[in-house]
């Protein structure tokens, strides 16, 4: 091909590429805006009246609104994913209330969370925890919001007084639902495993290759308070394979395809030990010990142990967003034609800082899905520095709050004054953490 015509050929792809991305940002945004305005309404008049059906009915508008983006993942690039496991978890998955433990290491492990809900049917039932601050964020913000997603603010002291509140509503819903932990707090960079090996030797914690220390406070908390009321937990490994195209949702707008392969293990909830802290803590660190173990294991194999089950992709996603495209997108791209051809300046230009404005969004929210953009961990003080300043920071909320200390003495031996006194400066090290 002449070196003229490919570069015309490579310019009208991107073009093509970006017209669609502000396309599809169009008509999530509005439908997205649409289906908020209709969960105020659902919520003022339901809510406290007849819970039951407001969930039954706020289902639908959840779901309307994430199969927009889950459609990028199945038709757009074509996407797939593959289930291992033993035969009892696979089947029992998806049917019963649970708590998901998951590794946070690609950029698109929550759209292969979506992918995996939304075939089980139960995709607007997925629960997880966030930070306060994103529900201030028009359309997925607001939706968590009366998805009623657990929102933290970050300071553990705050944060225990009402989470057993928060984690009653969603043990009361009558459909099955999946609270997904991060337990790491926040995505996996080589930057963020340095300090966190770091942070491990200070503590005499497993030393992991391939996961970030996680931080236990609030998987203890909840493990505890869900006991004999959530019935198990799900411990669930996503890798996937060695390719030139990182998975990310970029590359996925662009058409890349990828194949995740998911490794799940169900645990009964009452097997975890809540005793003690030092007990669960050491159960969820032998846990990414386990999990540590299975990566290196795939990274080998390219698989992952017990039966291989292949989901296929869902129709109900691309009717969904072809059905949205078309009712939002169709009246757009008409005004848009007749704001133009009138040859008015100031319409036009208004136009124009339209379709500006939402390649920024369009932008900003692509570039948020970012593994390097979740957090400060490990980019800015040594972890030891930091843990004396109680900082440790990370940038999910999700089991973020460490209580990682777990005292190393023999059975019966009786601690000094000065061990009694490290050991109780370290635990209020990792309360504030």
């Amino acid at each position: 091909m002449h070196p003229l015509l490919k570069l015309i050929v490579n310019g009208a792809q991107k073009l093509g590429l970006l017209m669609l991305a502000c396309h599809m940002t169009i008509v999530f945004l509005f439908s997205g805006l649409l289906f908020n305005f209709l969960q105020l309404i659902l919520y003022v008049t339901l809510y406290n009246r007849n819970r039951k059906l407001y969930r039954k009915l706020n289902y639908y508008l959840i779901y309307f609104s994430w199969t927009q983006i889950l459609a990028v993942y199945e038709w757009r690039s074509n996407s797939t994913c593959k289930l291992y496991g033993d035969e009892e978890s696979i089947r029992q998955f998806g049917k019963e209330h649970c708590i998901i433990v998951m590794n946070h290491k690609y950029d698109i492990d929550w759209v292969v969370c979506w992918f995996i809900t939304n075939k089980l049917k139960i995709l607007a039932n997925s629960k997880t925890c966030a930070k306060k601050q994103l529900r201030n964020v028009p359309v997925i913000g607001w939706g968590w919001i009366f998805a009623e997603m657990i929102f933290l603010e970050r300071n553990w002291e705050k944060d225990k007084l009402v989470m057993g509140e928060k984690l009653d509503k969603l043990i009361d819903y009558e459909d099955p639902i999946l609270l997904l932990l991060f337990c790491e707090g926040t995505r996996f960079t080589p930057e963020k495993h340095k300090a966190s090996m770091e942070f491990a030797k200070s503590r005499n914690l497993p030393l992991l290759q391939h996961h970030l220390c996680p931080r236990t406070s609030g998987f203890n908390f909840i493990a505890k308070h869900c006991k004999n009321k959530i019935p198990c937990v799900y411990n669930i490994q996503l890798a996937f394979p060695e390719t030139e195209k990182k998975p990310t949702f970029s590359n996925l707008l662009r058409g890349h395809s990828f194949s995740a392969d998911v490794f799940l293990e169900r645990m009964p909830l009452t097997d975890v030990p809540t005793d003690s802290e030092e007990a669960t803590s050491r159960w969820l660190h032998e846990l990414y010990q386990k999990k540590d173990k299975l990566t290196d294991d795939y990274l080998k194999t390219q698989k992952f142990p017990g039966k291989c089950e292949k989901l296929n992709r869902s129709y109900r996603s691309l009717i969904n967003s072809i059905f949205w495209a078309i009712t939002i997108g169709v009246p757009w791209l008409y005004t848009i034609y007749l704001i133009l051809t009138t040859g008015n300046i100031f319409l036009t230009s208004i136009v124009s800082s339209i379709f500006i404005f939402l390649f920024t969004v369009m932008f900003f929210m692509v570039r948020a899905t970012k593994a390097s953009k979740g957090s400060s961990y490990g980019t800015k003080k040594k972890p030891s520095e930091e843990a004396k300043n109680g900082t440790f920071a990370h940038g999910h909320v999700n089991g973020e709050v460490a209580g990682d200390v777990i005292p190393e003495h023999k059975e019966g031996e009786v601690k000094s004054d000065e061990e009694r006194n490290n050991f109780q400066n370290c635990e209020q090290i990792n309360n504030n953490l």
